[in-house]
């Protein structure tokens, strides 16, 4: 595709401009990096975004290292040993020790509902007899 020729390319035919997919065509423009074209139906990208970035172009000097490389607080002695000690505890009881549990109560302690004791016969007649009222 000659740029000297065209107006507008397709999300799809910018990003092939450029070697990449049709999805990243679309990135740049949500992500506001690429002026677009969305009236009339179809979203275009002017030839001069083209333009713009390939002038935006500078020579790759690798990767900038960021601020955190090599910066990782090393821990105390009492730090690293309170850190062993909670993962030791985490392994053990499977859970987070921090995490306070409920202590669980017998079932003999968990209160009925006060119909569970009658029978499924009288439930069923209960049940009839509020049928018929309502």
């Amino acid at each position: 595709m000659d740029s000297t020729h065209r107006v507008a390319y397709s999300p799809g035919e910018f990003a092939e401009l450029f070697g990449k997919s049709q999805t990243w065509g679309y990135r740049q423009i949500y992500a506001g990096k690429v002026k677009a074209i969305t009236e009339h139906g179809r979203i275009l990208i002017p030839a001069t975004e083209v333009e713009r970035l390939l002038e935006s172009a500078g020579i790759y000097h690798g990767r900038v290292k960021s601020s955190r490389d090599g910066k990782l607080k090393k821990l105390s002695t009492t730090e690293l040993s309170l850190w062993q000690k909670f993962v030791r505890e985490r392994k053990l009881e499977g859970r987070n020790p921090l995490q306070k549990q409920a202590p669980k109560k017998p079932a003999s302690d968990i209160p009925r509902p006060k119909w569970s004791s009658k029978s499924s016969a009288d439930m069923k007649e209960k049940l009839a007899r509020s049928w018929v009222k309502g």
